[in-house]
C-alpha cells in the first residue's frame, strides 16, 4: 500500500441550480462533484508525473458508499479532498471528503475502490508508481 499519498484540492461553489426546492445540495450534484474531483485528482497527478501520460486514464468505480453527515445550503463553497491509495497494480481506494467551507465542517465521507483504466489501450493500468506525492 502506499504511504507516501498526496491529498488533491477540488473546490466548487455551489449554484442555484445545484439546489433542490429547499436550497439545500442534491445528493446527485454531490456524487458528481465527487466524480469530477477524481478527475481533476488524476489531471494533477498527470501534472506532476515525469511521464506525463496520464490524459487517457481514467477512474472506473466499482464500489463505492457515501457518509452524508450535514447539508450544504446556497449560497457556499464546497472544498473535495481526494486521496488514492494503492490496492493492487490497478485497484485503488480513493477515499474523498466534502468540506463545508463556511465552517470547515466534514459533511461528507466517501469511500471507493476503482480500477484505473487505460481508455487507449483498453484495459487496465498498472502503474501505481506515478500516483505516490512528488
Amino acid at each position: 500500500m502506499i504511504t507516501n499519498t498526496k491529498i488533491h484540492l477540488f473546490e466548487v461553489s455551489i449554484a442555484n441550480h445545484h439546489c433542490d426546492g429547499s436550497g439545500s445540495l442534491n445528493i446527485e450534484n454531490a456524487q458528481s462533484f465527487l466524480d469530477e474531483a477524481r478527475t481533476k485528482a488524476l489531471r494533477e497527478i498527470e501534472l506532476s508525473s515525469p511521464s506525463s501520460d496520464l490524459a487517457h486514464i481514467e477512474p472506473i468505480v466499482l464500489w463505492s458508499e457515501c457518509d452524508y453527515r450535514g447539508r450544504i445550503q446556497f449560497p457556499d463553497s464546497i472544498l473535495v479532498q481526494t486521496e488514492f491509495r494503492t490496492i493492487t497494480n490497478a485497484r485503488y481506494r480513493i477515499i474523498q471528503r466534502l468540506i463545508r467551507k463556511s465552517d470547515r465542517k466534514v459533511i461528507c465521507n466517501s469511500n471507493s475502490f476503482c480500477i484505473l483504466f487505460d481508455s487507449n489501450r483498453k484495459r487496465p493500468w498498472k502503474q501505481s508508481v506515478s500516483l505516490r506525492a512528488v
